[in-house]
């Protein structure tokens, strides 16, 4: 009777944790989602108003 109860209780506990993973990786996708998507918009409007300079030294390879 014991093994049974304690079988049950394995099995809604391992039952449960996988339905709220599930719910936990749906939903932070979908908020990862949204926010690639805002952060994407944000460093576009950034770099239409900064000046687009690659800093560096310069070195002239033309005569190799």
């Amino acid at each position: 009777m014991k093994q049974l109860f304690a079988t049950i209780v394995a099995l809604f506990v391992g039952f449960f944790v996988l339905v709220s993973s599930l719910f936990f990786a749906i939903g932070l996708s979908i908020v990862g989602f949204i926010m690639s998507k805002t952060q994407s918009k944000r460093m576009s409007t950034k770099e239409d108003r900064e000046a687009r300079i690659i800093e560096g030294e310069y070195s002239d390879v033309t005569n190799y």
